[in-house]
């Protein structure tokens, strides 16, 4: 499927070859880029080196896969130079905007918000081969499209999930879901979590990351969410959420989850891999965090619960164009060339991410390859709102702190649901209001 996928996107760029014009920084016209990855003719004819500065940032050794498949694209294209800056993520964003001020932007970033730089990325649907077909290259879940424009493609994308300890579940002689059809409700899955705690050696039941996003699991579950359909107006002072925020402080009220975390600075990672939760609500990325830190019982990962609905919540990063670069030509066709599933699929594997693109669904990982299948099973359960409101960064930006502390205000006893749902509301609404 994934080879199928790469020959169409790759025959839809060889068509663009046909149209291009002499220099690297042309209009939607643009140079296109060969099967292979190449550049057309014309360009190649210039001699000209053109040099694509990217921003990058690494968590692991993603920076180390990035260079490979950039080193292919230059042998591929002799006429293009691909040089890395490589910044710790929390430098992140002021070397970008001091680039920027400095009238010098990058080609090229790898993203985690884009909603800090919006108006200054480049809509390469106006330079790659096929715009709408893009666009379809991809399934749901990081947001790419803003206003009609393509401001970046997603890299990689990570989904909320539920890892739990097998050798806990199993003394206590408790079974987890183990396909769709089997799913808990929360009423199930709170019954589950207390057996495991009363019949192993854990102390809790659950510890979840402090995190507005990783909460939100919850209110979309429960039928919720952040915003109306157009994201225009609030839509968070709900029964359903009402209804996620009750049942979340009654899992803390009755030490099913610890209170260190969420009313404390406990680290929850900590708490998992130490055996003192049976069952860690957070993502993805910690199953290549974990393959390495636990060796003292064994752990895998099962389904999250459903209440109204299924849901997980997409995360990840991007990788996008900047204005006013000079090479704005060159910087879409190598986002165009690293999109392809196969190149997507090394890049992801290597790293133990999931992918977006389609044709990726399932990957060939060296380790945990059932631990992803079950979170792009979540990811693929999920409805467009989880992606839609988060992806709306501009506007999630200016809340999550609130949300979140307000949040444990609730659970502190000091602030009553209806109250929270309430302020939250409020200050949803005036924060619209102030972005108009």
């Amino acid at each position: 499927m994934r080879k199928i996928g790469a020959l169409l996107l790759a025959g839809m760029m060889l068509a663009g070859t046909l149209m291009g014009c002499g220099s690297g920084n042309q209009s939607s016209s643009g140079t296109g880029t060969t099967e292979a990855g190449g550049t057309t003719a014309n360009n190649t004819a210039s001699g000209e080196i053109k040099t694509l500065e990217v921003v990058w940032f690494s968590d692991g050794k993603e920076g180390e896969s990035f260079r490979r498949l950039a080193d292919e694209y230059e042998a591929a294209n002799p006429e293009i130079k691909i040089e890395m800056i490589e910044v710790p993520y929390n430098d992140l964003d002021n070397k970008i905007k001091g680039m920027i001020n400095g009238n010098e932007a990058p080609a090229l970033a790898r993203l985690t918000n884009m909603g800090t730089f919006q108006n200054q990325l480049l809509d390469i649907g106006e330079y790659i081969s096929d715009r709408d077909a893009f666009i379809d290259s991809f399934g749901e879940g990081l947001r790419f499209v803003y206003d009609d424009r393509i401001l970046g493609a997603p890299m990689d994308v990570t989904a909320n999930g539920l890892i739990y300890n097998k050798t806990a579940f199993e003394k206590a002689g408790v079974e987890v879901p183990q396909s769709e059809d089997e799913i808990w409700t929360w009423e199930e899955w709170k019954e589950a979590m207390e057996k495991v705690v009363e019949g192993s050696d854990c102390s809790y039941g659950l510890v979840y990351d402090y995190s507005p996003n990783r909460f939100s699991t919850l209110l979309f579950q429960a039928g919720g969410g952040l915003l109306n359909e157009d994201l225009t107006e609030s839509d968070f002072n709900t029964p359903e959420n009402k209804r996620a925020v009750e049942f979340f402080k009654e899992l803390h009220d009755e030490e099913i989850i610890p209170s260190t975390v969420w009313l404390g600075a406990e680290n929850p990672n900590n708490m998992f891999r130490t055996g003192q939760v049976a069952m860690h609500l957070s993502g993805s990325w910690n199953i290549s965090n974990y393959r390495n830190e636990i060796t003292d019982f064994e752990w895998g990962v099962t389904y999250l619960p459903k209440d109204k609905i299924r849901s997980s919540v997409p995360g990840g990063k991007w990788i996008s164009a900047f204005k006013g670069s000079g090479v704005e030509q060159e910087a879409a066709d190598f986002i165009e060339w690293i999109s392809q599933p196969e190149q997507n699929a090394r890049y992801c594997e290597e790293n133990l991410f999931l992918s977006q693109v389609k044709g990726n669904e399932v990957l060939n990982y060296d380790y945990g390859s059932e631990f992803f299948t079950i979170f792009a099973q979540e990811l693929a359960a999920s409805s467009k709102r989880p992606g839609a409101e988060w992806g709306y960064q501009t506007f999630t930006g200016l809340v999550q702190t609130d949300i979140r502390e307000q949040l444990v205000e609730v659970l502190a006893g000091n602030m009553s649901a209806d109250e929270y749902l309430s302020s939250i509301d409020a200050l949803f609404t005036e924060t619209l209001k102030d972005m108009e």
